[in-house]
């Protein structure tokens, strides 16, 4: 998926970026990310020779501030 970071206003912050979707996450729908060793074991099916460097982990429901 091409993900864009946001902060808790909605506005982005930094460029987009590819990240490996692990939930099923949908078109529209606000995201966690996890970076570096948490992103390379993120997925149940992954293989020790696979790369990644950015997951999808978890759909954001709402923001409380």
């Amino acid at each position: 998926m091409i993900v864009q970071p946001v902060n808790s206003d909605g506005q982005t912050v930094r460029h987009e970026e590819v990240a490996a979707d692990t939930v099923g996450a949908g078109i529209g729908e606000y995201v966690l990310l996890v970076r570096g060793a948490g992103a390379r074991r993120a997925s149940a099916e992954a293989v020790s020779n696979d790369v990644n460097d950015c997951s999808i982990v978890g759909i954001i429901d709402r923001f409380d501030k």
